[in-house]
């Protein structure tokens, strides 16, 4: 019997737990307005929002253009809003599928320093139009 008890009383002790476990952040809560959100960044989809709200070694993805070589591995790139940004693209990927003045969707890191803001290029694929 003394086991019957123990169990039951084990029982009810882990229901009530699982419900008392953290829920995470609620958004809707008033005091975690400012609270950080993990995975929940910001959508940063323009090169005028990575100029002036992106962080360092955030990953943006962007749509635009190659428009002009400014080394074997930087270029300018132009979203589809008329901005620019100097991109680098790494020796260690083929980016032969890329052409000059072709729509793409890039995805990379927010490479912030003191005086200038770059992204270095992961992933480049073509959009469509």
């Amino acid at each position: 019997m003394n086991n019957f008890k123990y169990s039951l009383l084990s029982v009810l002790l882990l229901s009530s737990l699982s419900f008392a476990a953290p829920q995470g952040f609620s958004q809707s809560d008033q005091s975690l307005a400012n609270a950080p959100k993990g995975f929940e960044q910001d959508l940063v989809t323009s090169v005028k929002d990575i100029k002036s709200n992106a962080t360092d070694n955030q990953l943006v993805t962007v749509r635009g253009r190659l428009t002009k070589a400014l080394s074997h591995d930087k270029y300018l790139f132009t979203d589809t809003k008329g901005d620019v940004i100097e991109v680098e693209l790494d020796d260690d990927y083929d980016w032969s599928h890329i052409r000059k003045d072709q729509l793409i969707d890039i995805t990379g890191e927010v490479d912030k320093d003191f005086m200038s803001i770059t992204i270095d290029v992961k992933k480049a694929v073509a959009a469509s139009e």
